[in-house]
């Protein structure tokens, strides 16, 4: 886990790497705790709405989910037993 996150961590622009069970409990990271469980938490939610989604359109299975905004962007893969947040 510590490997995947410095990789990410090397990259420029980087602001923080989160590794979640499928749970969405943070299993490692390079915030603060409490940090990384309230970005966690907010993207387990968004993760089952986004679901949803994928679902109702019937377009097979969420892979990631990309957030652009004025401050930044949020990458959010989906594997079997990990979601990987990061924070850009």
């Amino acid at each position: 886990m510590k490997n995947i996150i410095r990789r990410f961590e090397e990259r420029e622009g980087i602001r923080g790497v989160i590794i979640c069970d499928s749970s969405g409990l943070p299993i490692d990271s390079n915030l603060e705790i409490e940090v990384s469980e309230s970005i966690a938490a907010y993207v387990t939610s968004l993760i089952g709405k986004g679901k949803q989604v994928v679902e109702a359109l019937n377009e097979g299975k969420l892979n990631f989910i990309r957030l652009e905004t004025s401050s930044g962007e949020t990458m959010i893969a989906l594997e079997e037993q990990l979601i990987l947040i990061i924070l850009k």
